[in-house]
């Protein structure tokens, strides 16, 4: 049996025991690179998945970024909260960015060392003990 997905987006709040996981900023493509896997993944248990897209509710970014104990990031879709935020959000643990500016990439690695080539390679990493892949 597959486990239960649930999507959360601000500014809905979901409490329950479930493993949370937070994506921000996920693009067009990788939205449905998540759907994709997600269909193919046979994950057991259910999870929170927390999308932010850039909505101005930075109380709801906030918790998500501290409920969810795994947390995704695609830096080139920044928005001035997440920007402004950028140094805390990535100092948080467990969170993986991607980025293609290797400038900023530098950067941000003195702050964090979990840099991902995709989402596909983050839901791998995040999500193995859990699939069965079909």
């Amino acid at each position: 049996m597959s486990g239960k997905i649930t999507l959360i987006t601000p500014p809905d709040i979901y409490e329950n025991g479930n493993h949370s996981t937070l994506f921000i900023h996920p693009s067009d493509e990788e939205q449905d690179v998540i759907s994709q896997w997600l269909g193919k993944s046979g994950l057991k248990n259910d999870l929170n998945f927390y999308i932010f897209s850039g909505e101005n509710n930075v109380s709801w970014f906030l918790y998500a970024l501290s409920r969810c104990e795994h947390k995704y990031i695609n830096i080139d879709c920044y928005n001035s909260i997440t920007q402004a935020l950028g140094g805390y959000i990535l100092g948080k643990n467990n969170v993986y960015y991607t980025t293609i500016d290797e400038n900023l990439a530098a950067v941000y690695s003195h702050i964090n060392h979990n840099r991902i080539e995709n989402v596909t390679k983050f839901l791998e990493t995040t999500f193995s003990d859990q699939a069965t892949p079909t």
